[in-house]
C-alpha cells in the first residue's frame, strides 16, 4: 500500500504535496494580492449631467394634502433612477386663480407635459373643489 497515490513510503496519507503547496501558496499570494488593490473607479451617475425635467413635469398639490409627501418621495425616487434633475414645478392649487383646469385635479397629481401622469382627463368647468 505505500505504492498507492497520495500514501508516503509509511503508509501514512499526504496532505499536501510539494507543487500541492505551491500552487496552494501561488493562488492565496495571488488572492492578497488582487485585495490589496485599489478599487477601479465605477463610472456613477453624478459624474454624468442630469437633464433637466423643468417645464415637462409639474407636481400639484395643495396644503394639507397627507398624500403630498409621499408622491414626493417617490417621484423623487423614480427621477434619480433615471439619472433626472429634481427641478420639476411645484404649484400649490391653493395659489392658482379659479379659471386654471389644474384646479380641478385632485391632489397630488403629476402632469407631464400638460396631461396627466396617470392618464386622467383634464378638468372642464366648473372645476370640483380640491381633494
Amino acid at each position: 500500500m505505500s505504492n498507492a497515490r497520495g500514501l508516503s513510503p509509511d503508509g501514512h496519507v499526504r496532505t499536501v504535496t510539494g507543487v500541492s503547496r505551491r500552487v496552494f501558496v501561488a493562488a492565496v499570494a495571488g488572492l492578497l494580492l488582487g485585495a490589496c488593490q485599489a478599487p477601479k473607479p465605477q463610472p456613477s451617475t453624478a459624474a454624468r449631467p442630469q437633464k433637466s425635467v423643468r417645464g415637462d413635469l409639474v407636481f400639484i398639490t395643495r396644503d394639507g394634502c397627507v398624500n403630498t409627501p409621499d408622491m414626493f418621495n417617490s417621484l423623487d425616487d423614480a427621477l434619480r433612477s433615471l439619472n433626472l434633475a429634481l427641478d420639476y414645478e411645484v404649484v400649490n392649487v391653493g395659489t392658482l386663480p379659479k379659471s386654471d383646469p389644474r384646479t380641478g385635479y385632485p391632489t397630488p397629481t403629476v402632469l407631464y407635459r400638460g396631461g396627466d401622469l396617470f392618464g386622467i382627463p383634464e378638468p372642464t368647468p366648473p372645476y370640483p373643489e380640491p381633494t
